[in-house]
């Protein structure tokens, strides 16, 4: 009988733990999906500068002939 039960406690232990481990998993997934996004957010902002800076240059270089019209 004791044997019996404490295979029932070990394999609900076991149970737990392999719940535990699906749990972990789901949020390294759940983050590195995020890392993801994080990184993508980064080059789209990286890109979105240097079309400000270019943008920026274009209108300098804009003023700068209609000064001298």
């Amino acid at each position: 009988m004791k044997t019996i039960i404490k295979t029932m406690l070990l394999s609900s232990v076991v149970f737990v733990l392999s719940c535990r481990d699906d749990n972990k998993e789901k949020e390294a997934e759940e983050t590195q999906a995020v890392v993801e996004q994080i990184e993508a957010a980064e080059v789209e902002v990286k890109q979105a500068a240097e079309n400000v800076h270019e943008n920026e240059e274009a209108l300098k270089t804009a003023m700068k002939e209609l000064d001298s019209i």
